[in-house]
């Protein structure tokens, strides 16, 4: 299944669930290909026009996760990040968020499923993780993965609109 069928998946399931749809920008804007999921999520809050669509921007502070999610119902969540996987830059992956936990996701440290268990967050959680090219500081995100988080975007903006 490809990732576009698999996004299409997860956000018919927001429907059946009861529940917003969240999303979360993760990354640190200032090491090139990392601020992906950041630039991504900023794309989708000023554009995004859905009641049952929250975005929230938590950057490197993944601990701050818990505390943004209090007064929401999440059905589904969605959190955006960049990844190293082993893939082509900008190639696209979605995981549960227990199989991204165990690979190299982006330069934070805590695990994002232990982080989600601890606070009692049990609603399902996946992330929507962009390869890298280029991690280095004061770089700016790279072509193909600014191209990728476009395309992710687009999709994303278009299917949110049947929620």
């Amino acid at each position: 299944m490809s990732w576009r069928e698999r996004l299409e998946q997860i956000l018919n399931s927001v429907s059946v669930s009861g529940g917003d749809l969240v999303i979360v920008g993760i990354g640190n804007t200032l090491r090139g290909d990392d601020g992906v999921g950041v630039e991504l999520a900023r794309i989708l809050k000023e554009s995004m026009k859905s009641e049952r669509a929250k975005v929230f921007i938590v950057e490197d502070k993944v601990d701050l996760i818990p505390k943004m999610l209090r007064d929401v119902n999440p059905g589904i969540i969605l959190l955006l990040d960049a990844a190293d996987f082993g893939g082509r830059p900008g190639e696209i992956r979605i995981m549960k968020l227990e199989e991204a936990s165990r690979k190299a996701i982006s330069t934070h440290e805590l695990p994002l499923d232990l982080i989600m268990k601890a606070a009692g967050i049990s609603a399902p959680a996946y992330v929507l993780g962009i390869q890298v090219e280029n991690l280095e500081f004061g770089k700016e995100v790279s072509p193909q993965v600014k191209a990728a988080a476009n395309e992710v975007a687009s999709l994303l903006l278009k299917l949110v609109v049947s929620l």
